[in-house]
């Protein structure tokens, strides 16, 4: 998904990569906001059918490539893994200012109980939903 950007003010996990799992507009717009790009309108998310999985790494000046691998449900268990790349390109050049790199995915809504995001092979983080 594009034109998103993470609020200054969202829950992220120092130091390494945070998962987030939205059901509900309201709490997808705590955490990200449209980005102000005047050519561009950000991809419309439906609620009603699909569901969002965010994942936001540590911010840095040295931004890796980012991809998605694999998204599936097994046992009520959502699994997210990702692949993450160093990218050559800005390792030799860095950014003059920080920035915070994440993913957004928007998927058909799902009855999942926890969601596993995996990184590289290694599991990162787990998340249960509260009942």
């Amino acid at each position: 998904m594009h034109g998103y950007l993470l609020s200054t003010d969202a829950p992220v996990v120092k130091g390494k990569p945070t998962l987030f799992v939205f059901e509900l507009a309201d709490t997808f717009g705590e955490v990200f906001k449209a980005a102000s790009s005047q050519s561009k309108q950000p991809d419309a998310i439906n609620f009603e059918k699909e569901m969002v999985i965010g994942v936001a790494l540590p911010a840095t000046n040295k931004p890796p490539k980012l991809s998605i691998s694999r998204v599936f449900v097994q046992d009520s268990t959502l699994t997210v893994r990702y692949i993450r790349m160093t990218d050559s390109a800005v390792v030799k050049s860095p950014l003059a200012t920080p920035i915070q790199p994440t993913l957004l995915i928007a998927i058909p809504k799902q009855t999942v109980l926890k969601t596993r995001l995996i990184e590289n092979g290694k599991v990162m983080q787990t998340l249960k939903k509260d009942i």
